[in-house]
Order: structure tokens, then sequence, then C-alpha cells
């Protein structure tokens, strides 16, 4: 019997020892690997649009290293087969929805494991805009019937300011949004856009081509953007540093221009408008799947320090004071008004199908 036991007993740790060594072997063999270690500096890639918290966010915490991406850059690495699940290049992502749900979707498709684990509940949020000029947005009331919404300056936009009841001296209208097909803000502003025309925001790929005059009425309002300013820069930066020549009025997230535009030495003479459909950006962190440490990043960012950071960078999160420059009167609908994921997707190709 003794035998018997001491031969069970080599055997099981011969089974234990090519279990740790099979282990090893898949984390590429290093036992501190970031699968399975959750101490040291953990990577956390922030989407541009919140640059200023992270950059905080690293600052204060040693253990912490960031990498700001424009969100569609950070899309493309996720969805692609090379990514290594293994041994991945960074830990979590802080990002707007529903860009995780986007990866999600193009990862299935392609028959590919999961690469992000579920993403967190909303961090913060902040509504769509329209920064404009007050003069221009005078001008544009009345050929608005005094509701000014994306769909009316679809419609205005290239058009002589003089035909409008602006100054000829403004040459033609001129509006502007950051590019969709790299930033989340840009790509959001432009489904604003298109739900305005389409008069409903759970649209759907089929209503680019059934909705007679959507794409003569897209086409004309992104051919009349003179320009899009390469990312960081935004159009509302362009407008605060150039003045009124550049751009007439531009997309942007809340959080971005009320804070800037309260401190900006040209605050008299712009106003932010809140058009409808209304459209909400939501802040969430995703973790990469399998990594321990994005478990750790994800609860530093549901922290009252991020939290915080997120109030004073113009986000409106629960039970925090509201930024300077954000309208304490405008209450968000508890939905974001953005479509599918899948539709964001074909909403971009045709943006790229028609600008570029």
């Amino acid at each position: 019997m003794k035998r018997v036991a001491a031969l069970l007993v080599a055997v099981l740790m011969v089974a234990l020892a090519v279990l740790v060594r099979d282990r090893l072997d898949d984390s590429g063999g290093n036992a501190d690997d970031n699968n399975g270690d959750p101490s040291g500096t953990a990577t956390l890639v922030c989407v541009s649009e919140l640059e200023a918290v992270c950059r905080e966010l690293e600052r204060d915490n040693d253990d912490l290293t960031v990498r700001i991406e424009e969100a569609a850059a950070t899309e493309s690495t996720l969805v692609s087969a090379s990514f290594d699940l293994n041994d991945p290049p960074f830990d979590a992502w802080l990002t707007l929805q529903p860009f995780p749900e986007m990866v999600a979707e193009q990862r299935a498709r392609a028959l590919l494991p999961q690469a992000l684990d579920d993403p967190t509940d909303s961090l913060a949020r902040s509504p769509l805009i329209i920064a404009i000029w007050n003069d221009r947005r005078d001008a544009l009331a009345g050929t608005c019937a005094g509701t000014i919404n994306w769909r009316c300056i679809g419609d205005a936009g290239g058009r002589p300011w003089a035909e409008l009841g602006g100054q000829a001296a403004w040459g033609t209208v001129k509006p502007s949004h950051s590019l969709p097909d790299r930033t989340a803000a840009g790509l959001f502003a432009l489904s604003q856009a298109s739900a305005s025309y389409l008069e409903r925001t759970d649209f759907s790929r089929n209503d680019f081509d059934t909705n007679a005059g959507f794409r003569r009425w897209f086409e004309q309002l992104e051919r009349s953007i003179p320009s899009f300013p390469a990312p960081p820069r935004t159009p509302l930066d362009e407008m605060l540093s150039k003045g009124p020549a550049v751009f007439d009025l531009a997309g942007s997230l809340e959080a971005a221009a009320g804070p800037s535009i309260v401190r900006s030495r040209d605050r008299d003479r712009l106003s932010i408008l809140y058009p409808s459909p209304s459209t909400v950006a939501d802040v969430v962190v995703a973790p990469v799947a399998n990594t321990n440490r994005g478990g750790r990043v994800t609860r530093l960012l549901e922290s009252n320090e991020a939290a915080e950071l997120l109030a004073q960078s113009g986000w409106r999160v629960d039970d925090r004071p509201l930024a300077e420059g954000i309208d304490s009167s405008i209450e968000l609908a508890p939905e974001s008004g953005l479509p599918r994921p899948g539709v964001l997707e074909a909403l971009r190709a045709l943006w790229i199908e028609t600008v570029r």
C-alpha cells in the first residue's frame, strides 16, 4: 500500500509540474507577466477627449502610465487579429460608449475572442453641443425658423451668408466638427447631425439610401466644412484662437466647450446651443480581457479621485459640482441618443466615402 501511495504522489507531482509549465508557456514564460500579476506599472490608453483627466491621474499615480490615442486608433488595434491577449500592449481603455461595443461586434464577426472585459457603467457624461458666434446665430435663426439644428445647418451649409440675412463679408456658411474617422466627438457629432435630418435617433444604415434626400443633404453639410483640424486640435480650438473667419459654428462636447468658452476672451461673442435630438457621450473604462492590472486601473477610474478630475474638466458626474461653463439648467436624458454600434461604423464609412 505504501508503494501505491508513493506512486500516486509521484504521478500527482508530475501532473502539477506539467500544469505549471503550461501556464508559464501560455504567459510567455514569465511568472510576473501582466496577466498573472496585478503589481507593477499599469498602462491606460485614453481617448483624446479625456487627455487632461488622464494626465492628472498619471501625475498622481506612480504605478500608472498613460497613453493618449484617438478613439479610432485604439479601436483598430483592438479589432486586429494580431492583438495578443497573452501579452497585451495596455491594460485598460478609458473611452466613450459605444466604442467597446463596436470592438466586441467587429471581433465577433471575425470569429476572434473578446479583447475587452465588460465596460463599467457610465462614469461621467457630456452632451453634444454647437458653439456658434452670436451674430451668425442671430442671422441663422431666421432661416431656421427660430430653432437652429443640424438639419437646418446642413441646408444652409456652403450658401452665401448674404442670402440668409447675414453679412456678405462673412462669405459662405462654414460649419465644422472634429474628424469622424478618428475621434469619438467627431463621430458623435456626425450621428447627431444625421439624426436631426432623419428625425429619429434609432436610425439604421438602410436609412442612408431609403430616405429621399439624405445623401444629398449629408454631402452638402460635409463639403461645406472648409477644413478639419488635425487632432488633437479641434474646430472649437480654431474658433477660439483665430476668430470667426475660420468657422461660423462647430459641433463639440459640452465638456470641452463650456469651460473653454467661459475662459475665452470671446466669451461674450459666443453661444452654446443644445440641439435636438440630444446626443450624450458616456465615459466608461473597459479592462483588457484576462489582465489583473486592468482591474486595478478600473478601480482607480471608479474612485473619488477620478470622479473629481472628470467633474473639474467639464464632465457631468453624479453628486459633483458642475464646472464653470456647464449649464445646470440642461437635464440629460438617460439614453445616449446614439444608434447601434454597427450603424455608427456604417456612418463613418459613408463619411469617408463622401469626403475622402
